[in-house]
């Protein structure tokens, strides 16, 4: 398997337009080719944008948030502790999942999927390894042993009606970025994508991403511009995305290391004029989009009486038609001083049948300088004048939704 990636990843670099094999077609999208536009205002305002302020309470106080899924109108978010769920209008609904050591209760809340189809949340707890199936409301369906391959993992998703892939945390016991298990029992199947550099130390930064629609799974792999999707109960090579870059060495990543966390690979890569690859990637039911970053230079600030070193780069989207191919090239305007709200700006955390979606801190929109606020166009919008007046530093996050009617 591991071969046979590696001699479809040559052959994709030479590529304009499509690869065709025996096993499969790849397409190919050349950003320098992709027209540049921005798909999210209409005369530098914010056009259609919805916002939702969740609700804040004792019962609903979110920690450290891990994940955000949408399904049903409904609003999923993981902290340490829980998973919450809110309504479409931000109202708190309920609780899914309580650590603990009784009969219903979990000893941890590691990472979960929703089953659009058959309505329930189910909730990994890596202590006990089992997976928790819960209903939309809280309550606890049953409890589901795991496979002993299912393990140390960073999320999971639901692939098609049978399966479910994993996402595993980079470890040197754990060499491969994704495994395939069966969702009735989670019998394991088959391992994909092996990570082209161990870390010493589970790291879960520049891990790769999962992007789901209703017909479509797609993952990224670290330090690659090949987007997978599955297929057939396998993850194959789907679309490659050329960004001017090319693809890091492996002999340049070996004699690098050892290293701490995949960072600092991805710093490298980015220093000596590589692609660090895609790092994630959204669908919804019409459009794919990736984020990808561009090196712009290195700086540095001081931390506990330390010198640390700060990789500056530029955030890159590229946004695609999923019958057509039809693609264009966005970046917020520069990673830095720009507005809190700038679709990007603070990354989309998850994707619905037809928008991109951010989570935005609320300590974040408590600190806007509200002097500066006239200069910007976008805060002429009244609902994010009403968002930036009502939000306190500890409040729950808004969510805000980008639409993607057309690109």
């Amino acid at each position: 398997m591991k071969q046979f990636l590696i001699i479809v990843s040559l052959f994709l670099l030479g590529c304009s337009d499509s690869v065709k094999t025996g096993l499969l077609e790849v397409s190919v999208i050349n950003v320098a080719e992709c027209p540049v536009k921005n798909p999210f205002l209409k005369d530098s305002v914010p056009h259609k944008w919805r916002f939702v302020k969740l609700e804040t309470s004792d019962s609903c106080l979110i920690g450290q948030i891990k994940k955000v899924a949408i399904c049903k109108d409904l609003i999923f978010i993981q902290d340490d502790q829980h998973v919450f769920v809110f309504d479409s209008a931000g109202v708190f609904r309920n609780r899914i999942g309580q650590k603990g050591r009784g009969p219903k209760e979990q000893l941890s809340i590691d990472a979960f999927y929703v089953d659009k189809e058959r309505e329930f949340v189910g909730i990994y707890d890596a202590l006990l390894h089992k997976i928790f199936r819960y209903a939309f409301d809280g309550d606890l369906i049953e409890k589901v042993d795991c496979d002993k391959e299912l393990d140390f993992i960073a999320d999971l998703c639901k692939a098609d009606d049978k399966h479910v892939v994993v996402q595993f945390r980079n470890a040197n016991d754990y060499p491969n970025e994704y495994a395939v298990f069966k969702e009735r029992n989670y019998a394991f199947r088959s391992y994909a994508l092996p990570f082209r550099v161990m870390s010493e130390i589970a790291s879960d930064v520049a891990r790769p991403s999962f992007g789901k629609n209703d017909a479509t799974l797609m993952v990224t792999a670290v330090l690659s511009d090949t987007l997978y999707a599955f297929s057939q109960g396998k993850l194959v090579p789907s679309l490659l995305v050329k960004t001017g870059k090319k693809t890091i060495p492996q002999k340049l990543i070996d004699n690098g290391g050892p290293y701490t966390c995949y960072q600092k690979v991805v710093d490298k890569a980015q220093r000596e004029g590589y692609s660090s690859g895609i790092e994630r990637v959204w669908l919804t039911e019409k459009f794919g989009c990736v984020e990808y970053h561009i090196y712009r230079g290195t700086g540095s600030f001081y931390m506990n009486n330390q010198l640390h070193e700060m990789i500056f780069h530029a955030v890159n989207y590229l946004i695609w038609d999923l019958k057509t191919h039809r693609a264009i090239h966005y970046s917020p305007a520069g990673t830095w001083g720009i507005n809190l709200f700038y679709p990007g700006q603070k990354n989309f955390c998850t994707a619905t049948e037809n928008e991109l979606v951010s989570c935005i801190p609320a300590y974040e929109i408590a600190g806007i300088d509200r002097a500066k606020m006239d200069d910007d166009p976008i805060y002429s919008d009244p609902r994010i004048r009403e968002i930036v007046d009502s939000t306190e530093e500890n409040d729950n996050p808004v969510i805000v939704y980008y639409p993607l009617d057309s690109i």
